[in-house]
């Protein structure tokens, strides 16, 4: 027997240690709901899941643009419309003026009320905007998150020329503006669309890609739960064998006697 060096209670101290640190690792993931509670735990997993994260926000980003277009093109749309009417309007003021039975008074008052008309369409256009950013232009929206199919462009150019008629404009100038506005609707029906489509598809990469984030960062509790208990039970175990370890070298005192 030997009692200089007690190799008993040395590999039981080891364990008690080993035990000691894993109970405080699946007390640290318990606490946090982490499986990676620090880089030690998983140094590559942990790569992996911060590049997912990003990939992530930076959908939700792209997602968020994508709602901010659609709002954009809603006001381009209203004031489009607006735009449409007045043009329909002045059409029914020049077939009236065109008629032969009008006395210069009545035409004059036709042509005034063209005019004033024209003036509104020529605000419309340049007030309308979206956070102080005109929104009848060529519109491009940032939607990915930088790898493909980075934006949305949509052509909602409105020349002021083209929609705004003079009091003596005819009904075939009339017929070229209405043209003009209605595929410019058409433009921002269609990227509404488009957006509409693209809100919904980066919306569910963000859930999949969390998803995919999830199971390498975010800790099965279950599962931790029963290696804590093992953990703390095989901890207590390693003690309990200390103190016998320590114990049994008494033993040489019997020899002494």
């Amino acid at each position: 027997m030997r009692i200089n060096t007690n190799v008993g209670a040395l590999n039981a101290s080891k364990n008690a240690f080993i035990n000691t640190m894993a109970t405080e690792s699946s007390m640290r993931k318990l606490s946090s709901g982490l499986r990676i509670s620090r880089a030690a735990d998983d140094a590559a997993g942990l790569s992996i899941a911060n590049k997912l994260r990003a990939q992530s926000r930076s959908l939700t980003v792209a997602s968020a643009n994508a709602e901010q277009g659609g709002a954009m093109l809603q006001i381009a749309e209203g004031s489009a419309s607006t735009i449409q009417r007045i043009l329909e309007r002045q059409k029914e003021l020049i077939i009236q003026r065109e008629s032969s039975g009008n006395n210069e008074s009545v035409t004059a008052t036709l042509r005034a009320e063209i005019a004033t008309l024209s003036k509104e369409v020529d605000r419309i256009i340049k007030a309308t905007n979206f956070q102080g950013s005109t929104v009848f232009k060529s519109l491009e929206f940032q939607v990915s998150d930088g790898t493909i199919g980075n934006t949305v462009t949509v052509d909602a150019s409105v020349t002021v020329g083209t929609v705004s008629l003079a009091d003596t404009a005819s009904i075939g100038a009339v017929d070229d503006a209405l043209t003009a506005i209605n595929s410019v609707l058409a433009n921002i029906g269609a990227g509404q669309n488009v957006l509409d489509y693209t809100v919904q598809n980066l919306k569910s990469a963000v859930v999949n890609v969390r998803a995919a984030e999830s199971t390498i960062r975010d800790v099965d509790m279950a599962e931790e739960m029963a290696n804590y208990t093992k953990n703390n039970i095989l901890t207590q175990a390693a003690q309990a064998m200390l103190s016998q370890a320590n114990q049994s070298s008494q033993s040489v005192l019997s020899l002494l006697r």
